[in-house]
């Protein structure tokens, strides 16, 4: 069993910057902050100076309101959100034990031991061997011997420490070289389970160790740190890649597989994987060679795991009888980042893609060389995997493949013939807006028509559902505001959805959806490629 925590358990945890917890519960009339997944959103304006302060500060240092986490309990209890029929589908006993493995790198405290609570309370005792927790080189000296004498009263849980930044990737193998149950979970350090996330998840795998199993996915606020759920059933999120940087996109079930399904509990299959948290036999993620060695920090881990478990034999399947809620919060880019994000892409598209390789980033090494891959070229070859071409035709048919639309290339307008649609303006919430920018033919301004009627570049469609505004969102695969028609007029095309055709505002300045007129304004008229041979059939 795993002990509970002794008295006084937090005595030693507590950093400069956390709540006066006594003074601010008074000054806010606090009751149960954070019950049932609640968010708690402080006035901050009635907080003492200092107790200001530490709340600006805390946001600024971490990314997300440690100030808010520290007020909100450990163990605060989250709703039973299974759809009908989960609870009685998964009652077995004798499933096989698992090894948690938690990543972390200065996470706070509170949220780092709230996600090893979570999994406490929300788990049967009996399925978890270990939770090993995996300290990649954080300097914060609260988990330092404070974390030690807290976690040491649990049985089952170790915590390891690395000497030197190994970064996620590496970090995990760590952690996974020293599991010793046949089934492995890998979650990073700021997740909540709700009840019953484990269970359906080992299930699975139990019936075909060759599956690797995600749960559906729900937010936590990284302000007020209120569940968010997300969706369920037919709307239930699906990752899938995205040229050319192999990242993944959100989509939604195809109406294939939600027929093919005999009742909405069923795994659904998924063509790519988040890499935050998924479990996978123990056997199975040795037989395909784990993680690639070579990959470096934290990238790229994910879309291979995903790409070699379709070509090699086995499958991902996300099971929505299984829910959790991660906190995404934003990272600060760099330009190391993207350099090294590049190079681990670039080794995973020269293993895994073969002809497709073209498509994607840095797959030649140009922008950064991505080292000796000759290891993993002899695993795919021992393993006997399918070609690429698999994975296009059985897996996600639907995938798509940049210059290979109906229509290609910069979109010229007629008018303002050195402006072309560019997609790298501004993000505003959920949609990016589409600029009208001088043309250089370049990454931001190639796009493509697809037979689904989408006008994309990578994962991103342009989307007619915000009043006279052209913006760009996830491509969803729905059609709706994301379905476009190109009509040819006199030479020249209509980009037009639902009776409204892109414009150029009068001064000439902006892009702008307007009632398309058959007047033939010339600001509504666009040049754009089309593509009589596929670069790829």
């Amino acid at each position: 069993m795993l002990t509970r925590e002794l008295s006084d358990p937090l005595a030693r945890l507590h950093h400069p910057d956390d709540p006066n917890v006594k003074l601010v519960f008074a000054q806010m009339d606090l009751m149960d902050p954070g019950v049932n997944g609640t968010g708690l959103i402080l006035n901050v304006t009635k907080l003492p100076k200092d107790e200001a302060k530490k709340f600006q500060r805390s946001f600024e240092q971490m990314e997300y309101s440690s100030y808010i986490s520290s007020l909100i309990p450990l163990h605060r209890s989250l709703p039973d959100i299974r759809l009908k029929g989960c609870h009685s589908l998964y009652t077995d006993l004798n499933l096989p034990e698992t090894s948690v493995v938690i990543i972390f790198h200065n996470e706070h405290w509170s949220v780092l031991l709230r996600t090893i609570h979570s999994i406490m309370d929300n788990t049967p005792p009996h399925l978890i061997k270990e939770i090993i927790l995996v300290d990649d080189a954080s300097t914060d000296k609260v988990l330092k011997e404070p974390l030690e004498e807290y976690v040491s009263r649990f049985s089952k849980m170790q915590l390891l420490r690395a000497e030197s930044r190994q970064g996620l990737i590496r970090a995990r193998m760590v952690g996974f070289e020293q599991s010793t149950a046949p089934v492995a979970v890998f979650m990073d350090a700021h997740w909540e389970c709700f009840p019953g996330w484990l269970e359906p998840m080992v299930t699975r795998i139990a019936q075909n160790q060759s599956i690797i199993t995600t749960p559906n996915l729900h937010g936590v606020n990284s302000e007020s740190f209120q569940i968010i759920r997300w969706g369920q059933r037919k709307s239930l999120g699906i990752p899938v890649l995205t040229f050319p940087n192999l990242f993944f996109t959100w989509s939604v079930m195809s109406e294939v597989e939600w027929k093919t399904r005999k009742r909405e509990t069923d795994p659904v299959r998924s063509p790519a994987m988040v890499g935050c948290v998924f479990a996978v036999s123990r056997n199975w993620f040795k037989k395909i060679g784990m993680f690639d060695p070579g990959l470096e920090i934290w990238g790229g881990e994910n879309t291979e795991l995903s790409v070699k478990t379709w070509l090699c034999g086995g499958g991902l399947e996300i099971i929505p009888c299984s829910n959790v809620a991660h906190m995404y919060h934003p990272h600060r880019p760099s330009k190391e980042s993207d350099i090294r994000y590049k190079r681990n892409i670039a080794r995973v598209s020269n293993v895994w893609l073969d002809k497709y390789k073209y498509f994607t980033d840095n797959y030649d090494g140009s922008i950064v060389d991505y080292g000796d891959i000759s290891d993993r070229i002899a695993l795919r070859d021992s393993l006997q995997c399918h070609q690429f071409e698999f994975y296009l035709t059985h897996v996600y048919p639907d995938q798509f493949i940049p210059g290979n639309g109906i229509y290609t290339g910069p979109i010229r307008n007629v008018v303002v013939s050195s402006h072309c649609l560019d997609s790298g303006g501004k993000k505003n919430r959920d949609s990016v807006d589409i600029l009208l920018y001088s043309c250089h033919g370049q990454g931001n301004q190639l796009w493509d028509f697809t037979k689904h009627h989408e006008i994309r570049t990578g994962g991103q469609c342009l989307d007619s559902g915000y009043r006279r505004n052209v913006v760009m969102r996830n491509c969803n695969g729905q059609r709706g505001n994301q379905e476009w028609h190109v009509v040819s007029l006199d030479g020249h095309l209509l980009l037009q959805s639902h009776g409204y055709c892109i414009s150029v505002t009068k001064n000439k300045s902006a892009l702008v959806l307007e009632k398309c007129h058959n007047s033939r304004s010339l600001l509504q008229l666009w040049t754009w490629k089309k593509n009589t041979k596929p670069w790829i059939s």
